[in-house]
This record gives structure tokens, C-alpha cells and sequence, in this order.
């Protein structure tokens, strides 16, 4: 009985020897901190709705702005792609483009704000529209500057924590968000300067300021 008992002991240590050498590892493609969490998408979406939204009311009041200074065709591509925005659920590409052109119609007018040549009859009534909606989203956009901040924050954990198979695939899910996050920062300081000379334009026109002038445009 002993001389079974001891034979058994034996057979069960090397069970053991043999499981312990030769188990295979875990995957660490397979780990959890490799999957991108789920969350990030959700931000990017959460995030490129509130992008959409003001970045359609800069364009609506830029269109009002580029009809002042007597340039109908950019008040129609203006007015077409803040809509296109506001339409619901915008490409990224439309995301991208638009602000691009925002930035190119801020860089733009803001030349013209900054001449301080007196405004004629008609378009002093068109620059008095637009001062009070352009201010605000201005101010709308500049309130992004968080937000965009988290996200990137976010999207280089999550790029840093996904697995060298995986992480192209992510880059390209996130492509857009780091659009935003490269580009709108420089946007809302381009928008401030120009938000800042429209005001002192205005004021040089005397032009009504109320309800504009008590927005604060510190970027």
C-alpha cells in the first residue's frame, strides 16, 4: 500500500513540474489594459457635437459679416456649411472643413476689423446683425477649450495603453477628435482677436454694443 501511495505522490509532482514549465502565457493582447475602453468614442461623439454646434453659430454670423463687406458667395458657402452642421450628425469630414473655413474667415475679416475704415450705410446695419451673435459664439467656442483639453488627454492614454496591433485602428477611430484637438485651440485664439477688433470697429462706428460688450472674451 505504502509503495502505491508513493508512486502516487510522485506522478502528481511531476503532473505539477510539467504544468508549471510548460503552461503557456497570457496573451497580452488579449488583457484588458489593451482594449481601448469604450468610453473614448463616446467623448469624441459627445465632443464633436458641441464642436458642431458652435462652430455652425460662427459660421452663421460670419456669413452675416461677409455680407457687410459686400462678399455674397462666401456669405452663401458660410451659411450652407453652418447649416450642413446644424442639419444633425455631420461627417467628420464636414467637421473638419468647417473649421478650417472658420479659421481662414476669421484670419480674414479680422484684416478688415482691424483697417477700422468707416462703415457704409448698408453695411453698418448688416455688421449691427451680426455683432451680438458673432461675440456669443465666440464666447461658445472659447468654452470648448476644456473639454477639447480632456479629450486628448483621454485619446493619448487610450493610444498609449492599446496594443501595437490595435493602435492604427484607433488612431483612425480618433482622427477627427485630434483634428479638433490640434486645430480648435488655435481657432478660438484666432476668433478672440478677431471677436476683440470687431468690438473696437464697432465702437469706432458707433454701433450699438449692448448685451456684446458685457460678454467676456478673455481666451
Amino acid at each position: 500500500m505504502k509503495k502505491y501511495l508513493l508512486t502516487f505522490v510522485i506522478l502528481l509532482g511531476f503532473n505539477g513540474f510539467v504544468d508549471a514549465q510548460f503552461k503557456l502565457p497570457s496573451n497580452p493582447l488579449t488583457s484588458s489594459k489593451s482594449q481601448p475602453s469604450g468610453d473614448i468614442d463616446a467623448s469624441q461623439k459627445a465632443l464633436m457635437s458641441q464642436v458642431a454646434d458652435a462652430i455652425a453659430d460662427t459660421l452663421a454670423a460670419q456669413a452675416l459679416i461677409a455680407e457687410a463687406q459686400g462678399k455674397a458667395e462666401l456669405a452663401a458657402t458660410l451659411n450652407n456649411t453652418s447649416s450642413k452642421l446644424k442639419g444633425g450628425d455631420p461627417s467628420n469630414d464636414d467637421i473638419k472643413g468647417a473649421v478650417l473655413l472658420t479659421k481662414e474667415t476669421a484670419d480674414e475679416q479680422k484684416q478688415v476689423f482691424a483697417a477700422g475704415e468707416a462703415m457704409s450705410g448698408g453695411s453698418k446695419a448688416l455688421y449691427g446683425k451680426a455683432l451680438l451673435p458673432y461675440i456669443k459664439a465666440v464666447a461658445k467656442t472659447a468654452k470648448l477649450k476644456d473639454p477639447i483639453s480632456s479629450f486628448v488627454e483621454d485619446a493619448q492614454s487610450a493610444l498609449k495603453n492599446t496594443s501595437p496591433m490595435k493602435i492604427m485602428k484607433l488612431k483612425k477611430t480618433l482622427d477627427v477628435g485630434l483634428f479638433v484637438g490640434k486645430n480648435v485651440p488655435k481657432l478660438i485664439i484666432s476668433l478672440g482677436t478677431s471677436a476683440k477688433d470687431l468690438m473696437s470697429f464697432a465702437k469706432k462706428n458707433d454701433l450699438d454694443d449692448s448685451g456684446a460688450d458685457d460678454i467676456d472674451l478673455d481666451m
